[in-house]
């Protein structure tokens, strides 16, 4: 999300809220209503891991890190940019995030505890949304360098950059398949904004969804199901989840007050973490988690700040 503080690229703005399409009725399953943010002790205990996300409660973006029950919150940078989107290494070693802090956006990629901070691309343009190979070798992201927003692939200390996607419109905000064959990301073509997903060669490039501003993929540990932000039903922003094949999709959020966005899976498949907020671009977003099928939430964080784009780590056992 780019509200007021992060929303530098006017381009990128674009992505979160955008204009919907067509729908297919007959593949759409919606939950009927959506439970209240839960204090369930037991659902509270079964969050392990660490999940890092951005917020500008220090009074600008900056990354932090909490334990996956909201627990033990520690900042990891403190630049006076904006240091935006952060991004396990698979093995939880690194994050990989993007910054302002030369003026455009650019790729970094930190130790987990925030040190050794080196910045791996260095284009007069904007790279920008990071995320790596399930391998740790490759870092795929977005970049207007070449005009357009397109999506491209380099290794993870930024050499070897290969342009993936050339296209009409706009595509970034890619994501990685943990089965390593595939790659999902936003589109802006033919109808408006979709997810679609190629091989990691570009190739088999395919749409997945029929408008309604669909955005911001998310893969599920078993390279199985998509989770994604629509428009459809409220207009504004909710969380569904879908086959990689698109068969069905099923709408997990339903709190039409609120903006639900940035879905990411936890490593075990059991748990999405998300963010809400009232505003668009802007207000008191929060951190929350559900489970997988939509059926209980739980909020993480509690500050008058926004807090988005968690991503979720869990040691292997």
């Amino acid at each position: 999300m780019k509200y007021r503080r992060i929303c530098i690229v006017a381009l990128l703005s674009a992505l979160w809220f955008m204009p919907g399409c067509r729908e297919k009725q007959s593949t759409v399953k919606a939950v009927e209503s959506e439970p209240p943010a839960l204090t369930n002790t037991t659902l509270l205990q079964e969050l392990s891991g660490k999940i890092v996300f951005q917020s500008d409660r220090s009074g600008n973006v900056d990354i932090y890190v909490m334990n996956a029950d909201g627990s033990d919150l520690v900042q990891l940078t403190h630049d006076k940019s904006d240091d935006e989107y952060p991004v396990w290494s698979p093995d939880g070693q690194q994050i990989a995030f993007k910054s302002n802090r030369n003026g455009n956006f650019d790729i970094y990629v930190m130790d987990a505890d925030g040190s050794n901070q080196r910045q791996i691309t260095n284009d007069p343009a904007n790279d920008e949304d990071p995320a790596w190979s399930p391998d740790g070798t490759r870092i795929v992201f977005h970049s207007d360098r070449k005009g357009s927003m397109e999506v491209f692939v380099m290794n993870a200390d930024g050499s070897d950059v290969t342009q993936l996607t050339d296209t009409i419109g706009k595509n970034g905000i890619p994501a990685w398949s943990p089965d390593g064959t595939r790659i999902a990301y936003t589109g802006n073509r033919y109808l408006g904004w979709n997810v679609y997903v190629m091989d990691v060669d570009g190739s088999n490039d395919r749409r997945l969804t029929d408008g309604h501003g669909a955005c911001r993929p998310d893969w599920s540990p078993d390279s199985t199901h998509i989770a994604f932000v629509s428009k459809e039903g409220d207009g504004k922003g909710e969380i569904w989840v879908m086959p990689s094949d698109a068969s069905t999709k099923t709408r997990l959020t339903t709190d039409e007050a609120y903006y639900d966005y940035y879905p990411a899976w936890s490593p075990d498949g059991r748990y999405i973490a998300y963010a809400k907020g009232p505003e668009a671009h802007s207000g008191n977003w929060e951190i929350y988690v559900m489970t997988a099928d939509g059926k209980q939430h739980l909020q993480l964080t509690d500050h008058p700040a926004l807090d988005a784009f968690p991503d979720w780590w869990l040691p292997t056992q």
